[in-house]
């Protein structure tokens, strides 16, 4: 008898990549987290803001596996982001990204839901790894 794989099995498709919304007023910024966002294996950057109502109107049309976001934007604010995304099932992972990394700011955004808070000063290839946790399967609960 020949056991020989299925068509099927030979052709898994892979699944489509994971859409991630970046909202960063610096242009320059921006383009270096699309570039950070697309060297992550199965993540695509789907859409960009400068601004907090560019950024609810993005969330508005699309859904998202990942939001990073700045808290000082070219208008409105990421804290405004951080409140809508509160409102939203499933919610995304939310990473921020600021220069205004002070303890305060830091339990805000905690407790309007951002799971990592990362300084751009030094933490911005922190996103990368975010990103790459959302994609590992978590490991099985060992509780007996």
């Amino acid at each position: 008898m020949n056991a020989s794989p299925s068509a099927a099995a030979l052709t898994r498709v892979p699944a489509p990549p994971r859409a991630v919304l970046v909202i960063e007023d610096s242009a320059l910024i921006r383009e270096r987290l699309v570039e950070l966002v697309h060297s992550c294996e199965g993540f695509r950057v789907t859409a960009q803001a400068d601004t907090e109502a560019g950024a609810l109107a993005a969330l508005r049309e699309q859904a998202f596996d990942a939001v990073v976001v700045d808290l000082q934007l070219r208008e409105g604010s990421g804290f405004g982001v951080l409140q809508a995304l509160q409102r939203l099932q499933p919610r995304p992972l939310t990473l921020v990204l600021t220069n205004t990394a002070t303890r305060a700011v830091r339990l805000r955004c905690a407790a309007l839901g951002a799971e990592h808070f990362f300084d751009k000063s030094y933490e911005f290839d922190h996103v990368a790894l975010a990103l790459q946790a959302l994609r590992e399967p978590a490991p099985p609960d060992k509780t007996p």
